[in-house]
């Protein structure tokens, strides 16, 4: 067991540190252009607005709670979405003062598990997800690495509802042996996971300013399962899956040569022999089964000889060769440059044509194609994590060009007949210059000479 003091927590729930949170909090829902804030509202019906205006004594309020060990979280707001492959899933919404809580509790804790999860090189190199340093992108480059060096057999494995089966028992007694049998932290763990949640709909602001009245939520009891959407639920299932890691790459790997990348609920155990597929394959389903876990069937987990088929993971598409950009997410991002393309008509920007292409170009695309830029470090001036925050940020990894170039010329050609169509204007290859329209291409090559922030022992050590 870890030690972790209850004063180490209390530490950052002070009423300062809570009203800085909310501040950065503002600043992570602000948008970049506009300058909207949206923030939601949970199923308390207190909105951004009133929450702002009493800050001060929210503040103290919750840091009372905390200190008294006595804060309860408020039942989410519950929606479902949609997925791309069919189906629902439910993102959990919580109240505001739960947020901060949240966010402040993740970074109470997490480098006390951080040191669990990064014990050997091994377990560094394991999970991807929610956690500082690591990312898709970096899973991929492993991932690639792996491939290279003969490990062409995948085991493409994703378990069944994850989030929504994670066994309270199991997760608490998990928690415990982390974070001590008795203390705030871990009542306050507890009772995060446990919280229940509502189907509720707000109605519109009342006169209490800013609060939203309904009736009394009718609430799920939630018995199994922890909330998605919030960067706690993150942290906590890598908790629950860390011994499973472990022993996959402590264990598992001493009895078959095997390597083994996880982002999330999906992972993928790479072998150098086919034949070995089978008997991997049920080994980890009868390991998960002990966590109350199962993997899904095919088509979903799957056995993918790479030499002769494509292994998809986390967006990229993987060949004995190359990291290429999947082809459904190449049609997302055309999707979206064409849905820009439709609203064109109604910017009010004059009935000048060619203006009308240049504003598009420069305050559309071109923050399309670029982003929002990269976040960056102020000891060493380099770029936090592993990417700009953009598409092709996100996918920089990739070894295909080709795409990127393909991609460039279609957002000429689908830029150009638009306008033709449109207002009748012809557009050159030098109204694009002129226009300086960001490439793809071009800003791939930009970011393989950025530097990177090198105050963080990230995962570039593969």
């Amino acid at each position: 067991m870890l030690f972790f003091p209850d004063e180490e927590l209390l530490r950052f729930f002070t009423p300062e540190r809570i009203k800085a949170e909310f501040i950065k909090y503002e600043l992570t829902k602000t948008d970049r252009i506009t300058k909207k804030i949206d923030i939601p509202t949970g199923a308390d019906g207190i909105s951004y607005k009133a929450f702002k205006e009493d800050i001060e004594f929210r503040s103290n309020n919750i840091a009372r709670r905390i200190s008294n060990n006595t804060y309860q979280f408020y039942p989410y707001r519950e929606i479902k979405i949609p997925k791309p492959d069919g189906g629902e899933r439910v993102l959990s919404i919580a109240s505001i003062r739960d947020v901060l809580v949240q966010r402040l509790l993740y970074e109470a804790t997490y480098r006390h598990l951080e040191r669990l999860f990064n014990k050997t090189l091994e377990l560094n190199l394991a999970s991807f997800a929610y956690r500082k340093g690591k990312s898709a992108p970096l899973a991929a480059k492993l991932i690639h690495r792996h491939i290279e060096r003969g490990f062409c057999y995948a085991l493409d494995a994703d378990i069944v509802k994850f989030f929504d089966n994670i066994s309270h028992d199991k997760l608490t007694a998990k928690v415990q042996d982390s974070f001590g049998l008795n203390t705030m932290t871990t009542s306050l763990l507890e009772r995060f996971f446990k919280t229940n949640g509502t189907s509720l709909k707000l109605k519109t602001p009342g006169r209490r300013r800013g609060n939203c009245h309904h009736r009394k939520p009718g609430v799920r009891s939630r018995r199994i399962g922890i909330p998605q959407g919030g960067v706690l639920s993150g942290m906590l299932a890598n908790l629950y899956l860390h011994d499973f890691d472990k022993y996959i790459v402590e264990d598992l790997s001493k009895q078959y040569e095997l390597k083994y990348v996880r982002y999330a609920d999906d992972f993928i155990v790479l072998l150098r022999r086919g034949e070995l597929l089978v008997d991997v394959h049920a080994i980890i389903g009868e390991k998960l089964s002990k966590l109350e876990l199962e993997l899904h069937k095919e088509p979903k987990t799957k056995h993918v000889y790479i030499q002769n088929k494509y292994l998809n993971f986390v967006g990229f598409a993987f060949s004995t060769d190359c990291i290429e950009i999947q082809d459904k997410n190449v049609q997302k991002f055309k999707e979206r440059i064409s849905a820009k393309l439709f609203q064109e008509s109604s910017y009010e920007t004059g009935s000048n044509t060619l203006y009308r292409f240049k504003f598009l170009i420069k305050n559309v695309i071109n923050r399309k194609v670029l982003g929002c830029g990269a976040e960056l470090c102020n000891l060493c001036g380099g770029v936090n994590g592993d990417r700009a925050r953009s598409w092709i940020g996100f996918f920089s990894v990739t070894t295909n060009v080709q795409q990127l170039y393909e991609l460039d010329k279609w957002i000429r050609q689908s830029v150009s007949v638009y306008f033709y169509r449109k207002y009748g204007l012809r557009l050159k290859r030098s109204d694009f210059r002129n226009a300086r329209l960001a490439s793809l291409s071009q800003e791939f090559f930009r970011l393989k000479g950025v530097k990177k922030c090198e105050c963080i022992n990230s995962a570039e050590v593969i």
